[in-house]
């Protein structure tokens, strides 16, 4: 049985998806696993997974290393192009992870490295379907924001309801768990529109949304396509009149969606892969 102290480093601080996909909820649920120690930003640690690692973070790396612990590094944005720094810690790292498939495959593209898919897990509460109505919902991080304005033009007289952060913006609801969870009951389709390059992101706000009881009108993503059964996945003009016309239908491909999606992006499931690649360092 291992007996492993693992440090998740993730400076951003809960306001950051990515520190609460990739490092406090794995954190969480690695420790419900015997052997395992976990900690966040600090603690003895046998490995260490840098998580959307920072430039400044490169010397505690190295210095891990030099103590004798294994090195991970979580790759889940493509940061690779902005400067040096993730094919710097590429260089420290014993192992990659990361949070899809084409990610998987431009780091490969970029280091000639391979790299373990973990996907994102949920966060919230699996909630009653309601998605037969005509009240809009887009959410996500203000460098996203231009998503929701490319389709503007296309919902003109919808009832559109935006949820940014972390900067505040005239008529934008701030960003908070509470004001997702608020923004979600009040909701009824989800649009997910996606600016271009941002092919290698997760589905965590596909899944997340229908886990709130939302339909998704989604463009051709390609981690959407998992859930075309479930969501609107394609031409995104089309989805806005289907989920009008066919909006008695919507309900049940949301619940069958959450019945997808209930075990496999579990943060126990999740947490689970974490344990297993954890334990094969």
């Amino acid at each position: 049985m291992s007996d492993k102290g693992v440090v998740w480093v993730h400076r951003l601080g809960s306001n950051a998806a990515s520190y609460r996909y990739r490092a406090q909820i794995p954190s969480q649920e690695v420790a419900k696993h015997n052997g395992f120690r976990t900690y966040l930003n600090d603690g003895d640690a046998d490995i260490v997974v840098f998580s959307k690692p920072l430039p400044d973070e490169l010397t505690l790396a190295e210095q891990a290393k030099r103590d004798g612990a294994k090195v991970v590094c979580d790759f889940a944005d493509d940061h690779f192009q902005r400067d040096d720094t993730y094919a710097n810690f590429a260089k420290v790292a014993d192992a990659i992870v990361t949070a899809s498939p084409i990610m998987r495959g431009r780091i490969y593209d970029y280091i000639k490295r391979d790299s373990v898919v973990i996907q994102d897990p949920y966060e919230f509460d699996e909630c009653e379907p309601h998605a037969d109505g005509d009240d809009y919902l887009w959410f996500g991080h203000v460098g996203n924001f231009e998503e929701v304005i490319n389709v503007a033009h296309l919902l003109e007289g919808r009832k559109l309801r935006v949820v940014s952060g972390p900067q505040p913006m005239p008529k934008v609801i701030p960003w908070s768990m509470e004001n997702m969870k608020s923004a979600f009951a009040q909701s009824n389709i989800v649009i997910l529109p996606t600016k271009e390059g941002a092919d290698f992101k997760s589905p965590n706000r596909l899944i997340n949304s229908i886990r709130s009881g939302c339909f998704c009108v989604c463009m051709g993503h390609p981690a959407y396509q998992e859930f075309r059964d479930f969501a609107w996945v394609g031409h995104f003009p089309t989805g806005l009149k289907c989920a009008e016309h066919f909006r008695s239908d919507l309900n049940d491909r949301v619940k069958a969606g959450q019945d997808y999606i209930r075990d496999k992006f579990s943060p126990t499931a999740i947490g689970e892969q974490w344990a297993r690649f954890l334990e094969s360092l």
